[in-house]
């Protein structure tokens, strides 16, 4: 059965599979959905065992691919603090000068737990009788409504407008190689970070008023210790870059939005570290430090990359 509307709940759907059994959510590709799939980023013509994070377009798909805040408005207000770009004037000698710094401003808000991101991919498959299809699971049919696999039924009315519940024969085949396209790697030249300046500020652009400002801060403060290679995040990793310092054995993964955190993984880990999902990457075993957006940021990334590696490869 074909479903081209969100739900509340998956489980409406699942009376044909017993409790505790294994299904996927997917779709079975018509000429239609070519355009959707290239939006996605999948190859052209189609590759089987691709694997995308879907972009964070609608709801479902932010959730998914950014997590979301439970906001507990039954409990007293906390402080709480963003960054913004203030620019003020002030005398050097008999000079008056502008000068730009990131500064924290104090809210008050209502105290909220953070949900990580589901972090569930579209990967290109091929069903039993040869036609392609977006699948994503496994799941397992539970009695009570199942959070995930509800979210990503949305998402795909969100991504391709429509959803289906498959069985196992649907599942992908073990033997395809994974191949996930949520990177591309800027051009290099004889100097990285100049050539990779103009698609960064495609996601500077992302931010609202102010943040712009910061962000670019950050950046730029990365680009001042020369990355030998810069990555740019696809899907739903596109609110990410990674700045590659090899010479050091680190990489820099780089939010493009305020308020969240740098993570510095392992350089010799990087081609695996690119093959994660992005739970996977956020979890505590893929980085070494884990830097918070505050006003120690600044000092805190200079410190990191201000280091040698004398055995980096």
């Amino acid at each position: 059965m074909i479903v081209e509307r969100k739900t509340r709940d998956i489980n409406r759907y699942l009376s044909h599979i017993p409790d505790g059994q294994e299904y996927y959510l997917g779709v079975q590709l018509l000429p239609e959905h070519t355009r959707r799939l290239e939006a996605l980023g999948f190859s052209s013509p189609a590759v089987v065992g691709e694997r995308v994070l879907p972009p964070a377009r609608g709801p479902a798909s932010r959730r998914n691919a950014n997590g979301f805040d439970i906001v507990h408005r039954d409990q007293p207000m906390e402080t709480a603090y963003r960054q913004i770009s203030w620019t003020y004037s002030q005398w050097h000698g008999k000079e008056k000068v502008e000068v730009t710094q990131v500064t924290d401003v104090p809210y008050n808000r209502y105290p909220r737990t953070r949900v990580a991101p589901y972090s569930i991919e579209f990967v290109l498959s091929t069903a039993p009788h040869g036609r392609h299809c977006i699948v994503t699971g496994p799941f397992r049919r539970v009695d009570t409504a199942t959070v995930v696999a509800t979210n990503t039924a949305n998402m795909l009315v969100e991504q391709l407008g429509a959803f289906e519940v498959l069985d196992s024969s649907m599942s992908p085949s073990a033997d395809i190689p994974v191949r996930r396209l949520n990177w591309r790697l800027l051009p290099a030249g004889e100097n990285p970070w100049a050539t990779a300046w103009p698609a960064l500020e495609n996601f500077i652009r992302k931010g609202r008023g102010k943040s712009r400002q910061v962000i670019a801060a950050r950046f730029e403060t990365v680009g001042e210790f020369n990355p030998e290679f810069i990555a740019v995040g696809l899907g739903g990793f596109g609110d990410y870059v990674v700045f590659g310092f090899p010479s050091k054995g680190i990489c820099v993964l780089e939010s493009c939005y305020t308020n969240n955190a740098t993570y510095v993984l392992s350089h010799a880990n990087w081609e695996a570290i690119s093959q994660m999902t992005k739970a996977q990457i956020l979890e505590a075993s893929a980085h070494e430090i884990r830097l918070i957006h505050d006003r120690a940021w600044f000092e805190a990334i200079a410190e990191v990359l201000s280091r040698s590696n004398p055995n980096a490869a």
